[in-house]
């Protein structure tokens, strides 16, 4: 059944006026008003939008404020939105001419050339127009000084990351061992769609106290210190757990091919998501790994029109040019009007690392504390990441930062293949989506190009607080604990 409404109210994108739902997401009502483009990656401003991978894509100003994220701020009456990255504005933005300049001009470097030093007026209106250029929102209006967000804290026998069916039943053995629980779940309804798909979720005790919406974006001292922060904007929640259990579940990471981030292009979470709401994706091609047939029965149930299903190793390339348009594979290609992955699958590994991590300045993870475990798929081990017969130069390692395979391929031609080189030469991973997957795709592209394993190059660092958490939200925090002192 889907979640459809008669009740709507008005939204304003790029002063047009636009139909949602009360509570609705800004990203799903404004691709289901047939407005699939949010933004513009950062140098060559090519198109993007939802897609429950590449978080650039649902990044914009709303009511003024900019870097909102509009796949998790809720449709409210006469919220007006506008598009970043855009000159003069969403509707008509001539910046979309950087797409024809040569990509190897605007390779990492280009920022800051010899002949513009630091420190001179020339090098200062240089950085003011980059910085139009790069996106990054317009700076906000003083008179929309904020205040802070007073935090809370809580203490707790057992935390659980993850509203799924492995943190559930965690929790449930928590609650039948007598012992305090709290469930942390980024989604409203947890495990949804996990449920939408088939699987049997069992109901929550009354005991467990359960924090849905929120994002579990940062592990401190030694993983014993959890944050977590509401979507909402309301406050954050510092929760010391004496057990830790993270059923964070495993995300479906796009084919290496050129056109993977090209808006309509979903993950499998996102697209049950849309189906869910009524929402149209038209003719649907469905990619990924392992067993197809099953998730594409699913989502035929759901509403889509699934033309085709192929495993991802033989997907080449996504064509199209403000939306998908065609896939390309081996045996040939087929129009469509979305393209839903299903793998291969990885576990995000932003909070193991930042438990286990030790380091001065360069982090590097090692065991995870005796208190923590984690269950579910999200133990099952990592899938490789897949491309084509061939890598495609014109594939991208990291959309957000528009970072090429071609880019990656040159800067080992000349010698460099450390990833933390390649990140602070190229910029990969430092968008907002974090470094997950751009640097798994990185370490996916370097294997490709080396003939070296993929997991053989490591990565650089995941430090919290990894999205969700505001200014507001941080400043209320300052005064629940006290700082570190070293010896």
């Amino acid at each position: 059944m889907s979640e459809r409404t008669a009740e709507t109210v008005t939204i304003h994108w790029e002063g047009r006026p636009v139909s949602a739902r009360p509570g609705q997401d800004l990203a799903s009502a404004l691709y289901a008003a047939g407005i699939p483009v949010l933004g513009r990656s950062r140098k060559f401003h090519r198109p993007q939008g939802l897609s429950g991978t590449f978080v650039a894509g649902v990044k914009g100003e709303i009511d003024g404020l900019p870097n909102r994220r509009l796949d998790q701020t809720q449709a409210a009456p006469e919220l007006r939105i506008r598009m970043q990255n855009t000159w003069p504005n969403g509707r008509f933005d001539l910046m979309r001419l950087a797409q024809l300049i040569p990509r190897r001009w605007l390779r990492g470097g280009f920022e800051h050339p010899a002949w513009l030093p630091g420190g001179s007026r020339r090098f200062q209106l240089w950085e003011s127009f980059l910085r139009v250029m790069a996106g990054g929102g317009r700076i906000a209006d003083p008179a929309q000084a904020g205040t802070p967000v007073p935090g809370e804290q809580r203490r707790v026998d057992v935390a659980i990351v993850g509203g799924g069916p492995a943190g559930r039943h965690a929790a449930i053995d928590a609650v039948r061992s007598s012992q305090s629980v709290v469930l942390i779940s980024r989604g409203r309804e947890p495990g949804s769609a996990a449920a939408a798909l088939g699987a049997d979720l069992p109901l929550l005790p009354d005991r467990v106290s359960l924090l849905a919406g929120h994002e579990a974006c940062g592990l401190y001292r030694g993983g014993t210190l959890l944050l977590a922060a509401p979507l909402d904007g309301g406050p954050a929640q510092l929760i010391e757990p004496k057990r830790l259990i993270l059923a964070t579940g495993r995300r479906s990471i796009p084919p290496l091919v050129a056109g993977a981030d090209l808006p309509g292009v979903f993950d499998l979470a996102t697209a049950v998501s849309l189906l869910k709401q009524g929402i149209d994706l038209g003719r649907t091609i469905l990619v990924g790994t392992g067993v197809l047939k099953p998730i594409g029965e699913r989502l035929s149930g759901l509403g889509a029109l699934v033309r085709v299903t192929h495993g991802a190793q033989s997907l080449r390339r996504i064509g199209g040019r403000n939306r998908v348009e065609r896939a390309e594979f081996e045996t040939g290609s087929a129009e469509c009007d979305a393209i839903i992955h299903a793998g291969p699958w990885r576990a995000d590994p932003s909070l193991p690392f930042q438990a286990s991590a030790e380091g001065a300045y360069r982090l590097g993870a090692t065991h995870l504390p005796a208190h923590i475990e984690i269950v579910g798929s999200a133990a099952a081990g990592d899938e490789p990441i897949v491309h084509g017969p061939t890598l495609d130069d014109h594939a991208f390692v990291c959309p957000c930062m528009d970072v090429t395979v071609g880019e990656i391929r040159g800067l080992v031609d000349e010698g460099v293949t450390h990833v933390e080189e390649l990140k602070r030469l190229t910029g990969c991973g430092m968008g907002p989506c974090q470094g997950f997957p751009c640097w798994d795709l990185l370490a996916a592209a370097l294997a490709a190009i080396t003939g070296e394993p993929a997991g053989s190059f490591g990565h650089p660092s995941y430090r919290p607080p990894r999205g969700a958490l505001s200014v507001a939200q941080a400043a209320g925090l300052a005064d629940l604990v006290a700082a570190e002192t070293s010896s």
